[in-house]
């Protein structure tokens, strides 16, 4: 193993984020209809991406499952979704007895392809979920085109998008909701999970509130009580998370930049490395860069994807395949196994994910870059 360099890991929790979970322990306020942290959180949250409504929750796979439970996906509906993402962005779906549709994604932006979702719609398609995968923008304009066409709502995965942006308007107000992680890797972190649910339309807003407290909420004429009006989720975001993730969101710009700014500083040097196949940004719009993800173009004589990232973790630098089973092909949903999405499988076999958060240095991304060269020209 190369001793040469050793990588910082990732989140990087700073002085403020620690006396922000302090401050809110000492408040003895932690849970609760009203919390005014929590409130701030959603604020600053619903401000930054130019929603109405933003309702934190526990984790970004409760924020996907209220969504779809506020359009009341159930049993015999079917619901669209990239192959080609975290399990996250599905299992909801299952977890409301309806059925995923996977759906394959785009060979340059490995986000779900227009054209493959318009094959797949149907009398029973209930929504359709849109993934930011690696914090790029989806192909919003087609896919809301589509969906509108069908009558069938729009949910943005944004979990790994914080910062993502088309035509200057953030994402997470394109669709009909949108869901964010703060999973402890992601762009922002509300100290290991987290999560939010984003919509301009105020009574899923309401309903999302009631979903993530068991379905409690007033009685319009008992001031002080409250009731189940349906049954409900144990999805609540406590008060310190919330000052995390609060504190972590005044810093949400700087370290989108750093993103961007380590990314660049990767493309510049591995633009010219034979088989290295760069990440895209899309024409108007601004990736977020929670991934920097490349491609090892297959060809005769070259190592695979799997043997340039079994070299790179040897040397020291921590790269794993992305996505190497697409959902549709993993036990969970093995009733999908026999169907065929050709982009979403290739890709499994061929993305890397090299690292290049914010914690890294030039130093870093210098080793980072000289390694990836090696690895790929022997």
């Amino acid at each position: 193993m190369s001793s040469s360099v050793e990588l910082p890991r990732w989140p990087q929790l700073s002085d403020d984020d620690v006396e922000a979970a302090v401050a809110a322990l000492r408040a003895n306020r932690l849970v609760g209809l009203g919390n005014p942290v929590v409130e701030q959180f959603e604020s600053a949250l619903a401000e930054s991406q130019a929603v109405e409504h933003a309702v934190a929750v526990s984790t970004g796979t409760a924020a996907v499952h209220l969504a779809l439970h506020a359009l009341d996906v159930g049993p015999g509906d079917e619901v669209i979704v990239p192959a080609h993402t975290f399990i996250g962005s599905a299992s909801p779906i299952a977890y409301l007895g309806a059925r995923p549709v996977f759906a394959d994604v785009t060979p340059d932006t490995h986000c779900l392809d227009p054209d493959s979702v318009k094959s797949l719609i149907t009398e029973r398609t209930k929504a359709i979920v849109v993934v930011h995968i690696n914090g790029v923008a989806a192909d919003m304009a087609s896919l809301s085109a589509i969906a509108t066409d069908a009558g069938v709502p729009l949910v943005e995965d944004m979990a790994q998008a914080l910062g993502t942006s088309i035509g200057g308007r953030p994402v997470g107000g394109f669709g009909d909701l949108a869901c964010v992680s703060l999973f402890e890797q992601k762009v922002i972190t509300s100290g290991g999970e987290g999560g939010a649910v984003l919509t301009n339309n105020p009574g899923y807003a309401e309903r999302v509130r009631r979903l993530r407290s068991h379905g409690e909420g007033p009685i319009a004429d008992r001031p002080g009580l409250i009731w189940a009006y349906e049954v409900g989720y144990n999805y609540r975001l406590t008060a310190v998370q919330a000052a995390v993730g609060l504190s972590q969101h005044g810093r949400l710009g700087e370290m989108v930049e750093a993103r961007r700014r380590n990314a660049a500083y990767l493309s510049e040097r591995l633009a010219d490395v034979e088989g290295l196949e760069l990440p895209v940004e899309p024409e108007g719009t601004v990736h977020a860069f929670w991934k920097y993800v490349v491609r090892a173009v297959p060809a005769g004589g070259r190592p695979t994807a799997a043997e340039i990232a079994a070299t790179l973790r040897s040397r020291g630098v921590p790269v794993l395949l992305r996505y190497p089973f697409p959902l549709h092909k993993q036990p969970a949903f093995a009733e999908h196994q026999s169907v065929s999405l050709p982009v979403a499988e290739r890709l499994s076999q061929e993305l890397l994910a090299l690292p290049s958060h914010p914690a890294l240095t030039e130093r870093h991304l210098d080793h980072v870059a000289a390694e990836v060269r090696k690895a790929f020209t022997g």
